[in-house]
């Protein structure tokens, strides 16, 4: 290779690597992350709470038994909802009953059931207990 085609090359490339400048992205910023893990929760509210709900999400023990989760919470305190436990085969389980939200978030749905930490956002509705958590969803019916 002639020298003066060297020095040509080294002139062409010296620019084009130069454009390339190394730009390191900090590892938290390259993380997929879930849009659930920036919304900003509070305690939920009996308000936050009346309504039709589908599971976005589960995680945890429960995840592992349920497939899927529905709720209907009315504002008068009675609820219904439907769940798909794992199989084989899969099968819905209907359950009903009146649920309680106390002061400090703490959620009830049946008397029996442990309480839930019940935490709501636009749109979202929280569970989280020794189980797992549950992300619901305001369900809209059209």
């Amino acid at each position: 290779m002639s020298r003066s085609f060297s020095h040509a090359l080294a002139m062409l490339l010296v620019p084009a690597l130069s454009a390339c400048a190394s730009s390191v992205t900090d590892v938290r910023e390259r993380a997929v992350r879930d849009e659930l893990e920036l919304v900003e929760w509070r305690l939920a509210t009996a308000a936050d709470v009346a309504g039709h709900w589908r599971a976005r999400s589960l995680e945890g023990p429960a995840a592992a038994v349920l497939l899927d989760l529905a709720y209907w919470l009315g504002a008068d305190g009675e609820f219904t909802g439907a769940a798909l436990f794992a199989g084989p085969p899969p099968e819905y389980r209907v359950l009903s009953g009146r649920w309680t939200l106390g002061e400090d978030g703490a959620l009830r749905l049946g008397d029996d059931a442990e309480p839930a930490r019940a935490e709501a956002a636009p749109g979202l509705l929280r569970l989280g207990g020794a189980e797992g958590r549950i992300v619901l969803e305001r369900a809209e019916v059209r």
